[in-house]
């Protein structure tokens, strides 16, 4: 049965390390490559670094769109409390499986790959790709290389089994992180009137970046752009008056801001403490609009097998669909997976049986849909 394999697949994944860093992730590679190709999948393997890989697997037609399934194959670390089991030791446990990643997301992994293997014998003018990345952990830099490359098909739609409970999602914010320097002059601190103080212009900032400033653009699902200052460093010692100070800034966008207008605000509203800004990660948001007719397919399949209805919603985290749907000509986006998403990088992780049973029978649904 699907739900076996799924399950099989699950703990064979668990039990490979590619906690990144360094990854690892050709060693997963090697367990799902093969049994793919033998189903008569077009398998391309895209070397990322030592023992790093991503893996892409296609069946049906060429010369038209693609529905792309989407998980990666790293893990974070596995934090320095002890865990119940070994994490590398997948543990069934009163219908749980536990282990690093079995949420996030070998578990969804398992369900893609065993689904996608259901149907490939009946795959042929509506296309299925498999889209396997590395490095999704550390800003989804395996997705982006993919994309760099302009290896992938073009997208009717990208599915990424993330954790969200089987519940789909259609977007999430985006990641915009600065640093701020600011320069002062050093002096004895006996004598600040002959010094400039860099860390009481980083103070200044601070109080007026958290006055709001990215308010009243709300989106109606994706709520408000937010913006914390999580990052202040100053001095090397208590009797100078510091030179140089550093705030670190995180915003997470919505579609109703794009980040140089972002960058554009701060920089004019500090412009008075003369700051020297840089960008030090920027992903941008995700939303899809769900009118669309194979995102009305998706929910319906999601309606269908979990025996309610699903309104628009977002996850709170940031995944590969984020690189993969702008990528790829701004495909729609959803993202379904088994599992709570608060399981993620936790310590004593699992993913219930049912969760990876139910998130079979949904993909078995939307290819069916989508792909016969």
């Amino acid at each position: 049965m699907t739900e076996n394999l799924a399950l099989s697949l699950a703990q064979q994944l668990i039990a490979v390390n590619t906690v990144n860093p360094p990854g690892n992730e050709t060693d997963a590679v090697r367990i799902l490559a093969p049994l793919l190709q033998d189903a008569g999948f077009l398998i391309k393997e895209y070397p990322y670094g030592p023992n790093r890989s991503s893996l892409v697997a296609h069946k049906g037609r060429t010369d038209q769109p693609s529905v792309i399934l989407s998980g990666h194959l790293d893990t974070v670390p596995f934090g320095s409390q002890p865990w119940t089991n070994q994490p590398l030791e997948p543990s069934i446990i009163d219908g749980k499986l536990f282990g690093r990643g079995a949420a996030d997301m070998k578990g969804g992994v398992a369900v893609l790959v065993a689904t996608a293997l259901h149907y490939a014998a009946k795959i042929d003018e509506k296309p299925l790709t498999l889209v396997l990345t590395s490095d999704e952990e550390i800003g989804c830099a395996g997705a982006a290389s993919l994309i760099d490359k302009k290896v992938l098909p073009k997208a009717r739609c990208v599915l990424v089994a993330e954790p969200t409970g089987n519940t789909p999602r259609l977007g999430h914010k985006g990641v915009f992180w600065l640093k701020a320097l600011f320069h002062g002059k050093t002096a004895h601190a006996a004598f600040p009137e002959l010094g400039v103080n860099a860390l009481l212009k980083a103070a200044k900032a601070v109080v007026a970046l958290n006055d709001g400033i990215l308010g009243g653009r709300a989106h109606e699902i994706m709520g408000e752009a937010t913006l914390v200052t999580s990052r202040f460093l100053s001095g090397d010692n208590y009797n100078s008056v510091p030179d140089l100070a550093e705030l670190g800034i995180d915003v997470r966008s919505t579609v109703n801001w794009s980040h140089d207008e972002i960058l554009h605000k701060l920089k004019i509203l500090l412009a008075p403490l003369e700051p020297e800004i840089q960008v030090i990660f920027d992903l941008p948001p995700l939303w899809t609009p769900p009118k669309a007719d194979i995102i009305q397919d998706i929910f319906s399949s999601c309606d269908t097998v979990r025996g309610k209805s699903h309104s628009p919603a977002i996850v709170t985290f940031y995944t590969d669909g984020g690189v993969l749907g702008p990528g790829l000509g701004n495909a729609p986006v959803v993202i379904l997976g088994p599992g709570d998403s608060g399981m993620a990088h936790k310590v004593d992780e699992y993913v219930e049986i049912d969760a990876l049973a139910e998130s079979v029978d949904i993909y078995l649904n939307i290819l069916s849909r989508l792909c016969l």
